[in-house]
């Protein structure tokens, strides 16, 4: 037990550790060694650095506290309020399985009933109408339980900006029509009217010969361009560097800049049309719609279908509200003045030590600092973004298994749908088989 312990705190102080600044932190400990050298040497006072570092420390305290506290709390308040919409995802999908399991049980319990009152002469036809009849109607209420359930994975791929299909289990839940119409095409595929490849002349037979001067020139054209090529995509690489930041690309498009006119250039034609829709969650909520809608030809009544309805408008405000929480960061000043201001604590910091410490003590007590402070800045920037990839993020993947394998608990019907479809796709269902004998096991009144 104490070993489970130990290496529970041992794989916390890792992961602590592998959150230092990777160049921060060393440039502001060579910044410390530098003043206390200084120092040491007589090529400054100690006591005039030491007041003014004190000053300006004194006068630096209080704003970048302040604006460290105040980014820390909106940063939470983030990630509590996206919590929140998961679980209002979570919730309105399970009532939405839920309703929609109840409201197939009474339309195979009426059906039941109402063959049993009428009796016909010609009961083998009528039996085989009925059974069609049910089994489409069973398909329908099938297909609209696995679009509210695939909207959660779709929402996790929107949030994650990643390709939703084929990614399975999205592909096994959305409907088959609906899968194959995203890959039709509007028209014919055409070929462009001109070459897009090396011209034939390019392509002609060297000889065997010595080269002529003519060849010699187009070498050295060849490795000019070439050199030429690799300056720019290097300076192009380096000038992109500082746009990998997610909040940093979310806080330059949020600035109100004029942006200048691009040149008019005829669109590109093609026939092939996407393989997704650009807002597949925002898709799904309009299909679930026309689901809900044509059930009431199917046996539904006109409050089960005002409450199907009022289910995808609660899914609808829930997509809005995690695309404002995943888009919605710090404005850019605060978080650049919020920086400096830090960065300058930080310098004048070691300079207001030199009057009570000096040595390796004044270095170790800048950088614990420097740990402290600057890993909160990124620790801040990396919960505000709510929605990601990284540890500090909501695990929207694990959100959204939750969700699918307590809609397959719900709906029995459900369950043997999407067993079939893995099924048919050569995936492994000894899990699904286990599910469906708890629920053939499970009593009810």
């Amino acid at each position: 037990m104490r070993r489970a312990k130990l290496g529970t705190r041992l794989d916390l102080v890792s992961y602590a550790l592998s959150r230092l600044p990777p160049r921060q932190l060393p440039l502001l400990g060579s910044y410390a060694y530098i003043i206390v050298y200084l120092c040491d040497r007589g090529l400054i006072d100690r006591a005039a650095t030491g007041k003014a570092g004190t000053a300006l420390v004194g006068v630096l305290t209080m704003v970048t506290g302040l604006l460290l506290s105040y980014r820390f709390s909106n940063a939470v308040h983030k990630w509590d309020e996206g919590k929140k919409v998961w679980s209002e995802v979570r919730t309105t999908i399970r009532d939405g399985v839920r309703m929609i399991s109840i409201a197939q049980l009474e339309s195979r319990r009426s059906g039941s009933d109402d063959s049993i009152a009428t009796k016909v002469t010609d009961a083998a036809e009528d039996t085989g109408t009925a059974d069609a009849t049910d089994g489409t109607r069973a398909a329908r209420v099938d297909e609209l339980t696995g679009v509210l359930v695939g909207f959660a994975f779709a929402l996790q791929h929107h949030l994650h900006n990643t390709r939703p299909l084929p990614q399975p289990p999205l592909s096994d839940l959305l409907p088959v029509p609906y899968l194959a119409s995203l890959k039709r095409t509007e028209a014919r595929v055409r070929f462009a009217e001109t070459h897009a490849g090396p011209r034939p002349t390019r392509l002609q037979r060297r000889g065997t010969g010595p080269p002529t001067q003519d060849e010699r020139a187009e070498a050295a054209e060849w490795d000019l361009s070439s050199i030429a090529f690799s300056a720019e995509e290097a300076l192009a690489k380096i000038s992109g560097d500082h746009l990998d930041d997610p909040e940093l690309r979310q806080q330059l498009a949020q600035l109100n800049l004029p942006e200048d006119a691009p040149p008019k250039q005829q669109p590109f034609k093609s026939s092939l049309t996407a393989p997704h829709p650009p807002n597949l969650p925002l898709a799904l909520l309009k299909l679930a719609e026309a689901y809900i809608t044509g059930q009431v030809d199917q046996g539904w009544s006109e409050a089960q279908r005002e409450r199907g309805l009022a289910l995808v408008k609660s899914l609808s405000a829930a997509l809005g509200e995690a695309e404002r929480l995943g888009n919605n960061p710090p404005p850019l000043p605060l978080t650049l003045h919020s920086s400096h201001l830090l960065l300058i604590y930080l310098a004048a910091l070691p300079a207001s030590l030199l009057c009570v410490v000096t040595g390796p003590y004044l270095v170790v007590i800048t950088l614990i600092a420097g740990w402290c402070l600057l890993g909160l800045e990124a620790l801040i920037s990396e919960v505000g973004g709510v929605f990601g990839p990284s540890e500090n993020h909501h695990p929207l993947p694990l959100f959204a298994n939750h969700i699918l394998l307590e809609s397959l608990d719900i709906s029995p019907s459900f369950l043997r749908a999407y067993r079939a479809r893995l099924v048919a796709r050569g995936e492994d269902v000894a899990e699904l088989d286990k599910r469906c004998k708890r629920s053939a096991e499970q009593w009810s009144p």
